[in-house]
């Protein structure tokens, strides 16, 4: 299809099935999606056996908890996550930010949230392979929390930021009439909101970190939006849903060539 890496995931210690059906709607519309997913995955050692045959990929692994982890025990979660995974991958992705999970997004506190990534760090320095290591924002969080937490990454060996999850944002939702639905929305309703806070994080975000966007790519014009405000590297998913496949290639050969630091 023309990708240059996958991100998989989000992967949890256990087997989890996720929340119950229909978690996924259509907003066609807004050629938009509202989740629910709640990370549904067979579990990290099921999934660390398909990771030993395909290798040869470039591959990123999406990690966080299972659903009934407590708040206290979160830090254990990712950390066995990444024991079991981390040298079938070239990086991996802390996920602080699903709508889907209790109480995960709280981990945008500047104080958990470097206890999670000191932790993670710590692991990976006593290792001898050392995949990067990018942590993926909410977009629902306040400016000031937004440079609160770069700050912490710009004093860590933290090597990037994925910009940004899915929007649980109350105003989007009740316009749509879909404010009684759990889960978040992606494609085109969370492009404009993505893209304030990829401003944001180029803005203050030290220039030798990797900035992946996400968020209402989905067409030639919104890829090349993200090149512009800084991305390095950029990924997509509800685009592909409304677009189809073709939209790799479509914006592989007209789209900007990106100047990476990676």
């Amino acid at each position: 299809m023309g990708f240059g890496f996958v991100e998989i995931g989000t992967v949890t210690p256990k087997p989890q099935y996720g929340n119950p059906k229909p978690r996924v709607h259509r907003i066609e519309s807004k050629e938009s999606l509202l989740n629910s997913l709640g990370f549904p995955n067979d579990g990290v050692e099921i999934i660390k056996k398909r990771l030993e045959i395909t290798r040869d990929e470039c591959i990123g692994i999406n990690i966080g908890p299972n659903k009934d982890t407590k708040f206290q025990h979160l830090i254990n979660d990712y950390l066995t996550c990444y024991d079991e995974i981390y040298q079938y991958c070239d990086f991996i992705t802390i996920n602080i930010s699903s709508p889907n999970t209790p109480e995960l997004r709280d981990l945008h506190n500047p104080i958990e949230f470097k206890k999670i990534i000191d932790a993670l760090l710590a692991r990976r320095a006593e290792l001898e392979y050392r995949p990067r290591i990018f942590i993926k924002f909410s977009p629902d969080e306040s400016f000031e929390t937004y440079k609160q937490l770069i700050e912490v990454i710009n004093d860590s060996e933290i090597d990037g930021v994925i910009v940004t999850n899915t929007t649980n944002n109350l105003t989007i939702k009740k316009k749509l009439n879909i404010d009684n639905l759990a889960g978040g929305v992606s494609g085109r309703l969370l492009q404009k909101t993505s893209n304030e806070i990829l401003k944001i994080v180029e803005a203050n975000l030290s220039k030798e970190k990797i900035i992946v966007a996400v968020g209402g790519v989905y067409d030639v014009d919104s890829y090349n939006e993200k090149i512009d405000l800084g991305a390095d590297l950029v990924q997509i998913y509800t685009g592909l849903i409304y677009e189809g496949p073709d939209l790799v290639k479509r914006i592989l050969k007209n789209g900007k060539q990106i100047s990476s630091n990676s």
